[in-house]
């Protein structure tokens, strides 16, 4: 293991869940008095599951010559979180790491977790809890996946719970421990930031952010060019953007992609090439591959960023024209970035939106209407690129 878990803390007693019979050897404590007290009885359940005999650890780059840790409760649930970030692996160390990340289940570590002092009707359908988010702590519960994720900005360590790991849906697989990288990033004092945004690249030119809704063809965008053996590919829906330098930087997070038949109908090539049996398939029969298995060498881990293009399908009636670029202002890319990002990225505040308002004034942005041959658009953006390192 590259690095032990925290000590296990002393035992408490207390109301917890988890369905475990450990549960019923626990009597009732007091309440619990906020944000704090949760957190470390949290931390020392998650402390305990990372300290079993088949428990694992991964260490990651998080860019910005930083590192992170994960510990897994036990090599099942590393299967099934781990590869979408295997691309990052660094080499064990022993220097402390920059953040850690404790990651546990209940049902197979025999470890129940402590029972949330929020009550249900303080946590929205938006996944929140303000109760027990301050300056300090982060505390998330979303529904659907059951995933409980609990951040302590002071000490960079953020848990993440739920009941059964075999129940975890498989756009959670895609993008592991997103809550937690985005806090990470946000909360920090480096001027780095989670975006919903694709970016690809070249050696010498630079990278480009696509930004834009679902179904607007960002992701078209980044495979198109992933399968181009001249460019380089950073992220296809999530990338951290390090502003608080001389040029903005763009880093990879996830290698993961996720599409419909449809979509992958389109790339005969990727279908051929990529490797989706590490993650595989969900119910609605949406395929998340991974991308950096089966194309190690079009991956770069981070590329500085030029300009922000907005991809934009043309309707069927106008798909027979070529791609072409439009200048646009830094609103509509703040339009195409911010809800999104926002929506699906809480607990950061009014900071995320002034951090992709400037990135947006930094950069010259454009708008790109895609025509219906998606292999002449690595060409497109080559062209491009040539144009703007002129200007």
């Amino acid at each position: 293991m590259a690095e032990r878990a925290p000590a296990r803390a002393k035992r408490e007693t207390g109301r917890m869940i988890g369905g475990s019979s450990v549960a019923s050897r626990h009597r009732a404590a007091p309440s619990i008095a906020g944000p704090a007290q949760y957190f470390e009885r949290a931390l020392a359940a998650a402390a305990a599951a990372c300290e079993r005999s088949d428990a694992t650890a991964r260490c990651i780059n998080l860019g910005g010559g930083r590192r992170g840790i994960l510990h897994f409760s036990d090599r099942a649930l590393e299967k099934l979180l781990y590869p979408a970030l295997a691309h990052q692996e660094l080499p064990e160390e022993r220097t402390e790491p920059d953040f850690k990340i404790l990651a546990w289940d209940s049902f197979h570590s025999g470890l129940p977790m402590w029972s949330p002092p929020w009550t249900t009707g303080v946590i929205s359908r938006e996944a929140r809890s303000p109760v027990y988010n301050d300056e300090r702590f982060r505390a998330v519960f979303q529904f659907d996946p059951g995933v409980l994720t609990l951040y302590d900005t002071e000490r960079q360590i953020g848990l993440w719970w739920m009941q059964d790991f075999a129940q975890l849906p498989l756009y959670e697989r895609a993008a592991p421990f997103l809550l937690l990288f985005h806090w990470w990033h946000a909360l920090g004092r480096d001027g780095s930031f989670l975006l919903h945004a694709a970016a690809v690249g070249t050696e010498d030119r630079g990278g480009l952010l696509l930004a834009g809704r679902g179904g607007s063809g960002k992701s078209t965008t980044a495979l198109a060019s992933l399968l181009d053996g001249g460019w380089r590919y950073v992220a296809d829906d999530y990338c951290v953007v390090q502003a608080g330098v001389e040029r903005p930087t763009v880093h990879s997070l996830y290698c993961s992609t996720k599409l419909d038949a449809k979509t992958l109908a389109s790339f005969p090539a990727l279908s051929r090439g990529a490797s989706f049996t590490d993650i595989g398939r969900d119910p609605e029969e949406k395929i998340v591959l991974n991308l950096y298995r089966s194309f190690p060498r079009s991956f770069r881990k981070d590329l500085p960023l030029r300009a922000i293009v907005l991809p934009r399908v043309l309707k069927e009636h106008n798909r027979g024209r070529l791609n072409r670029f439009t200048p646009v202002g830094a609103g509509a890319a703040v339009r195409a970035l911010a809800p999104s990002t926002l929506f699906q990225l809480p607990g950061a505040g009014p900071n995320n939106f002034r951090m992709i308002a400037a990135l947006a004034n930094r950069l010259p942005c454009f708008e790109l209407e895609l025509g219906s041959e998606l292999a002449v658009v690595p060409q497109s953006l080559r062209q491009f690129m040539e144009r703007l390192a002129t200007q």
